[in-house]
């Protein structure tokens, strides 16, 4: 029986504390919907000023009506931030494979202000335009920063003659 007891306070808890997050309570004798010059939108109790800050001021008025929001027109519903997309890398081809050297150097920079991880794609070419190796790596570039990389060739470097690099590395979701 004693713990009937805690679950009915931690329910009355639980739901007086959601109806004050979504602004139901309402406070002295004013009710919900009952708007005195508040611009708030959703859920809001005639009495809550919002503003379009994260934070929530709330204004308690007294009986007369002759009085107005003081709030810049916010609907006073905070949200966390949504992540701005990456823009795309650029890729500067440093120097192609040789047989001393078989990979591509390959510099990735990262015009964003967040570190993110990007696509390098490097294709090796003969001496007639055909392909000897396609590289698709996946390079981690810091905010704001260059990364050098190689590309290795799988296969007779000595048959490359020439690489071809995308100038774009897409980020990777």
């Amino acid at each position: 029986m004693h713990l009937r007891g805690r679950r009915l306070k931690f329910t009355a808890v639980l739901g007086f504390v959601v109806l004050s997050l979504t602004g139901f309570t309402g406070h002295g004798h004013h009710g919900i919907g009952k708007s005195h010059g508040s611009s708030g939108g959703g859920c809001s109790s005639g009495s809550q000023d919002h503003d379009s800050s994260t934070s929530h001021r709330h204004t308690y008025y007294d009986d007369d009506d002759d009085y107005g929001s003081t709030g810049s027109g916010g609907s006073g519903v905070s949200s966390t931030p949504t992540a701005t997309p990456l823009q795309d890398a650029t890729t500067r081809l440093v120097s192609c494979a040789t047989v001393k050297q078989p990979y591509a150097t390959v510099e990735v920079t990262n015009p964003n202000g967040t570190s993110g991880t990007f696509s390098v794609d490097v294709t090796f070419k003969d001496a007639n335009g055909g392909d000897v190796d396609t590289r698709l790596d996946q390079v981690d570039v810091p905010a704001g920063g260059t990364v050098t990389v190689h590309e290795y060739v799988s296969g007779s470097a000595a048959r490359v003659d020439h690489c071809d690099l995308d100038d774009v590395a897409q980020p990777v979701s």
